[in-house]
């Protein structure tokens, strides 16, 4: 059984892919409701209830588009080098910005960061100019503050490297 919750990279907030063997359907416990029965599902060819059309054609489209521009290997690639752009501005910026996440658990979806010890001012005056520049959403979770920087399959290297050159003009302005 495969169950990939895979929003935000094969398409909108929300979106679920499940995939069962066939020898699997049907074993649920007996007060497993119905409508999370993977049998009931099965057996209505995955029609059991309204599923969200909207979600699944994104998906169908973003697949689409994945198989055409070489596929799950030409994606990872992708996101390998979007993370590593800005990881490495990140490292190598003599701690004016830093990462709160080890380096062993870092993910390459969401980069967190801290401008100059967590400096809110810096940090403002950075989203600001950010969001001239048309790079948006980058203010951290409202809790923790900082930025963050969400590089899902539909963010295009080039608008990571935008954003570090940005990084590398206001450290240079700032440090």
């Amino acid at each position: 059984m495969i169950y990939a919750g895979a929003q935000k990279n094969i398409g909108p907030a929300g979106v679920t892919v499940v995939i069962v063997r066939e020898d699997l359907l049907g074993k649920e416990l007996p007060e497993c409701p119905t409508s999370m029965s993977w049998q009931t599902f099965a057996k209505a060819d995955s029609m059991y209830n309204t599923p969200s059309c909207y979600a699944i054609y994104v998906m169908g489209l973003f697949l689409k588009h994945l198989l055409k521009n070489g596929g799950i290997s030409q994606c990872e690639a992708l996101a390998e080098k979007r993370a590593k752009l800005l990881y490495d501005v990140i490292d190598n910026s003599n701690g004016f910005f830093a990462c709160p996440v080890d380096k062993e658990c870092r993910s390459r979806m969401n980069v967190p960061f801290v401008i100059k010890g967590d400096d809110a001012g810096l940090t403002k005056q950075f989203l600001a100019e950010a969001t001239a520049l048309g790079l948006t959403n980058l203010a951290g979770h409202r809790s923790v503050g900082g930025c963050r920087a969400s590089l899902y399959n539909a963010m295009p290297v080039e608008g990571v490297a935008k954003l570090t050159n940005l990084m590398d003009k206001f450290k240079a302005k700032h440090a």
